[in-house]
């Protein structure tokens, strides 16, 4: 007999479907047929479901769990567990199909139906017990009743994996459960016995699913409950089947997406399909962290890959789950402004895997922490054996992690996180690595850090002062001293010393940055944004002439197949400097040739190829909106605004609900003519009194204040007591 979860008489459940003020059209993504490639699905522009544990492309072969890896070292990726979501109803019977990719709500749904009935099939990762991944389908009857309906499915059951040694421990009519360890640990120092994982799941529906002779509709809830722990699989898994209704699961599940959005996102007045990109870029970074509340228990996050949680079950598929220095250069500070308790989450797995990063400096003679450009479960460099060049000499990346650190503080002005939860060590230990690493030159009289890749990987095999590499270990040993007077760890004067006097090549006929010392600024090509971040995001003092110049000759110099990311670092330049019509332009191409219909999934090139859902590109993105056209600006000592009032697109309105800034939350509201400020909401615990300043002039800033200023005027809001006193 078929078993179904719970079966419920209609119930009808008032469900928000969409955050306020946002019409459906710019949240649910919808297509008459699904794409393909031939006769099979085209899983690499379907879109994914995902809550920072698990995730899946909908209908793939695979769901992967946050931190499971199998493979050694360079052949380390995301372990491959067997769907059991991506069966099908056997389309020959069904007249419509109709699916839809709801990003307010975090579910995915198809409609079928027939003469006789309609199917309403929706597929979530739970926000709710995070260990879940559930379809949930409801049956109504189109005919008159005094017929059973039986509904054929395609079920094909996959129990192997070759990447987990599987075995099932138990089957009944209520629960499957398999019980698998992982085939290779990842590094015999680091991982000292296989990845443990436990699979309960509701039985597949075999015999399809039936609708009784006299029943209107019927509800089926079936339940996948995934972690590397057996207690908390089985505890989630037993409340989705016998402690909740299938539609009170479904409803807490977008109960708390609706929190999300309500806790901070960017609304767009007059231009609904720049909404739908911003809306669809933040949904796929978010899917790949842990939800802002959760009944389960609280885990080790390990990191952001460009190729999202749901991706990466092969090497050298989207990298294959690996983290680099795109979590925290290019989706961390957009997830910062509105969501800084994920920011922190980000910044723990560095934090939890600083033993290896402790030995990866040592292991080059140097000291502190030096972090892998690629990491994974144990923080091993898992970069793959094709790209020694990048194992070796891609170090910016622990410069990058410590200015996404200084990011963090001059946001939330977290004190406890430095001193309680290994932050200062952070910010004091990448500082102690650049101590180690710089040299001095007798004959310049300056120091330098030889043997680097820059963020530009086109500069193979090794080149000697890299501009932004220097720029970005200077602020990293700055940064430590910065806080010592919290931390009371205080750098050496020879790290300080090494800080003010590094040298930056430049070239004094054109006043150009040289992206590396002999760099030919002619008959160069570069892979990607790499000079042009040292004036946004680093904020690395120069004139306007040569932050021009640099934006100009790197423009050109970049290879048409680079990454999404380039561009929009390029347009917040432009705006800066006031060249709206240059920066429109570039906007646009940041994103409108990487983005894939139907449901807006990310690719790292413009030709389709490289990683996909490539979030890196979606982070950039929301940048240029955020930092851009928002004028925004954070430091260690303040906020400041300045937004243009030359919006992008057709625009005629652009709304950042909930920017958070030290306790705060605030609305940042412009127009073409003025912005509004609205300081919204305050966490009374970690507040502290703020001012803002305005034509030189200061006041206190509370909560339910409205503040009104014209466009391209500059605002600073501050502490009133600062960090360091």
């Amino acid at each position: 007999m078929l078993f179904f979860l719970l079966l419920i008489s209609t119930v009808f459940i008032l469900i928000r479907t969409a955050p306020i003020d946002q019409p459906e059209s710019t949240t649910v993504f919808s297509t008459d047929k699904l794409p393909s490639n031939g006769s099979s699905l085209d899983y690499r522009i379907l879109p994914y479901i995902g809550n920072g544990h698990v995730a899946t492309v909908v209908f793939s072969d695979f769901i992967y769990m946050n931190g499971l890896y199998n493979g050694d070292n360079g052949t380390s990726h995301r372990a491959r567990i067997p769907s059991t979501l991506n069966w099908q109803f056997q389309e020959i019977l069904l007249a419509q199909i109709s699916p839809a990719h709801s990003i307010a709500t975090g579910t995915f749904t198809e409609t079928l139906e027939n003469d006789e009935i309609r199917i309403e099939r929706s597929l979530f990762a739970s926000q709710e017990y995070t260990e879940l991944l559930l379809t949930h389908v409801v049956l109504t009857r189109l005919e008159s009743t005094g017929k059973k309906i039986t509904v054929p499915v395609d079920v094909n059951e996959q129990l192997t994996s070759v990447d987990i040694d599987f075995e099932v421990k138990h089957r009944d009519s209520q629960q499957v459960l398999l019980s698998g360890k992982t085939r290779q640990v990842e590094n015999e120092q680091y991982q000292s016995e296989p990845l443990s994982v436990f699979v309960y799941y509701t039985p597949l529906p075999v015999d399809g699913l039936e609708l009784g002779q006299d029943e209107i509709t019927r509800t089926y809830l079936f339940v996948t409950s995934i972690d590397e722990q057996q207690s908390r699989a089985k505890q989630s898994f037993d409340y989705a089947t016998k402690k909740r209704q299938p539609d009170a699961v479904l409803a807490a599940h977008i109960s708390r997406w609706n929190d999300v959005w309500a806790n901070g996102r960017i609304g767009v007045t007059g231009d609904d399909e720049l909404q739908r990109q911003i809306n669809a870029a933040f949904y796929y970074i978010l899917s790949s962290l842990p939800p802002l509340a959760t009944r389960s228990e609280h885990k080790q996050f390990y990191g952001l890959s460009p190729g999202s949680l749901s991706r990466g079950g092969l090497l050298g598929e989207d990298y294959g789950g690996h983290s680099f220095w795109d979590t925290e250069t290019w989706m961390f500070p957009s997830v910062l402004v509105f969501y800084p308790t994920l920011a922190k989450e980000i910044l723990s797995y560095r934090i939890a895997l600083r033993q290896t990063a402790v030995d990866n400096a040592a292991l080059f003679g140097y000291e502190g922490w030096r972090f892998p450009w690629e990491s994974a479960r144990t923080g091993v460099d898992v970069t793959p054996d094709c790209c020694p060049e990048v194992r070796l000499y891609q170090m910016h990346i622990t410069g990058d992690i410590a200015f996404a650190a200084r990011q963090y503080i001059a946001a939330t002005g977290n004190r406890d996180w430095l001193m309680n939860e290994m932050g200062g060590d952070l910010i004091y230990e990448t500082a102690r690595f650049w101590g180690s690493r710089a040299i001095y030159n007798n004959e310049k009289k300056q120091y330098e850090i030889l043997t680097v890749l820059p963020p530009d990987e086109d500069a193979q095999p090794f080149k000697n002062n890299s501009v932004f590499t220097n720029a970005i270990a200077s602020l990293s040993i700055r940064l430590a001293d910065r806080i010592s007077c919290i931390t009371r760890k205080n750098p050496p004067q020879a790290w300080l010393d090494i800080a003010s006097n590094l040298h930056f090549p430049f070239d004094d006929a054109t006043q150009t940055h040289l992206e590396y010392e002999g760099f030919d600024l002619k008959n160069t090509t570069i892979k990607q944004a790499d000079v042009v971040l040292l004036g946004f995001p680093l904020m690395w003092p120069m004139t306007e002439e040569i932050r021009r110049n640099d934006l100009l000759a790197y423009e050109k110099l970049t290879r048409d197949d680079g990454p999404a990311m380039t561009w929009s670092m390029h347009s917040i330049g432009f705006l800066e400097l006031g060249d709206f019509e240059k920066a429109q332009q570039l906007f646009q191409r940041s994103y409108e040739t990487y983005v894939r219909p139907p449901f807006n999934v990310w690719t790292e090139a413009r030709s389709g190829v490289g990683a996909v859902n490539f979030i890196t590109g979606a982070g950039g993105f929301l940048q240029a909106v955020l930092f851009g056209y928002g004028g925004i600006r954070l430091t260690l000592e303040q906020l400041e605004l300045q937004p243009r009032g030359h919006l992008p697109n057709q625009a005629k309105k652009l709304s950042f609900y909930g920017l958070k800034y030290q306790g705060f939350s605030i609305d940042l509201l412009i127009g073409e003519e003025k912005y509004d400020i609205v300081v919204s909401a305050q966490d009374h615990k970690h507040s502290v009194p703020l001012i803002y300043e305005y034509n030189g002039k200061q006041n206190a800033l509370k909560l339910g204040d409205q503040h009104s200023f014209p466009t391209d005027t500059r605002v600073v809001i501050r502490r009133l007591t600062p960090l360091c006193f």
